[in-house]
């Protein structure tokens, strides 16, 4: 099993939770794996719902500025090329809001309140990635 993979099954036996396995948490989590450094640090513990995160973050009014000033604080960039391991924000048709991803190399893997699902590429729209490792 690859890295991503195994990261995958490690989120789904983790039950969703705001304040501790949501679509940003364990994407900081498989990037302190990899990267060694956590972007999602400074928001732990500081949120139990959809609206609290929206009051302390920011992220549904403006998700790609909020991610990314985290992302650069921990010294990653936005992307130029999509590598397997790398993350992204998607937005996949009937979800209200953007959700963070890791891409797996052929499709996009997303925790959410229902579970882990896979997302086909052609099924999302990619708003914004950062590179994290060349390769997992």
């Amino acid at each position: 099993m690859t890295p991503v993979y195994a990261e995958l099954h490690r989120w789904m036996a983790q039950p969703f939770t705001w304040e501790g396995a949501n679509c940003w948490f364990v994407l900081g989590d498989w990037i302190k794996t990899v990267r060694g450094v956590d972007p999602a640090a400074g928001d732990r513990l500081t949120f139990e719902s959809m609206g609290e995160c929206q009051r302390v973050t920011g992220y549904f009014t403006d998700p790609i500025s909020t991610v990314d000033r985290r992302m650069r604080a921990a010294g990653i960039r936005r992307g130029n090329t999509l590598r397997t391991g790398d993350v992204a924000l998607i937005r996949v048709p009937g979800q209200g809001y953007p959700v963070g991803a890791l891409w797996t190399g052929d499709c996009w893997g997303c925790k959410g309140p229902e579970g882990v699902t896979t997302i086909r590429r052609d099924m999302a729209e990619l708003l914004a990635f950062w590179s994290v490792c060349d390769e997992a």
